[in-house]
């Protein structure tokens, strides 16, 4: 009995660490439920020539404004499937393992601003800066992305930070397929108590997403898998 009490005394304060495996992935909410769809729409549309589906895609997109240092005037705004959609390049994305990364180059940019152009070029992929803004205030952006590229049967992992109800996907340019994983750890509580969380979409498919939940400030490392024999460039979001 002694030893039965001296065992639960030890547990009860040492710093233990929680673990999820695999949970359920979750869905998505409804505003990146419409940015997936857009993406995978867009991607499908360039791969096509579709130029109608492209035009349709950014119908309802309204170009930001700048002044000569490059600060934002006007936000620019994306709305598609009757959601008002705001975005920003990732604040904090660093990658732990590039090497086999590709350079996006001319690949499809899949943002509004490489839709205008595929559009303007007939289908002609040329070089487009990275779509970025910021409304009045960090608080009325709703998601951050960053667009990459990987070599056939290549993966990079990065390491973004995060808190809250977390949501993430990944769409691949057409006759791309992707694999997405990720692995986030909390900051300890007042117990020392360490919450990580491990889950993975490995449907080998054209888009990947992933939902969970961090209850305290954390670091998300996650890791996209090209599965298929191409060099593709893909986006990744997720949500603020």
């Amino acid at each position: 009995m002694k030893k039965l009490a001296f065992l639960i005394l030890i547990l009860s304060v040492m710093p233990f660490k929680m673990m999820a495996q695999d949970e359920p992935s979750g869905e998505l909410s409804s505003i990146m439920s419409a940015f997936k769809d857009y993406c995978l729409r867009a991607a499908n549309a360039a791969a096509n020539c579709d130029v109608d589906d492209l035009a349709a895609c950014i119908e309802n997109w309204e170009p930001g404004e700048y002044d000569s240092e490059g600060n934002t005037i006007k936000a620019e705004i994306l709305n598609y499937n009757d959601e008002e959609i705001t975005y920003i390049n990732f604040g904090q994305l660093d990658c732990i393992n590039c090497t086999q990364e590709s350079i996006v180059g001319m690949h499809f940019g899949f943002m509004p601003q490489a839709v205008d152009s595929w559009i303007t070029n007939h289908c002609e992929p040329t070089l487009v800066a990275d779509a970025h803004a910021l409304r009045a205030g960090e608080d009325a952006v709703e998601l951050e992305f960053a667009v990459r590229a990987l070599q056939p049967k290549g993966k990079a992992t990065y390491t973004t930070d995060g808190t809250g109800d977390i949501e993430m996907f990944v769409v691949a340019e057409k006759g791309g397929n992707i694999n997405l994983s990720i692995h986030s750890i909390e900051k300890p509580d007042r117990n020392g108590n360490i919450k990580e969380t491990t889950l993975a979409d490995n449907s080998g498919a054209q888009s990947a997403q992933l939902a969970w939940s961090m209850y305290r400030n954390g670091t998300i490392e996650f890791t996209v898998e090209n599965t298929s024999d191409k060099e593709i460039s893909f986006i990744i979001a997720k949500k603020m």
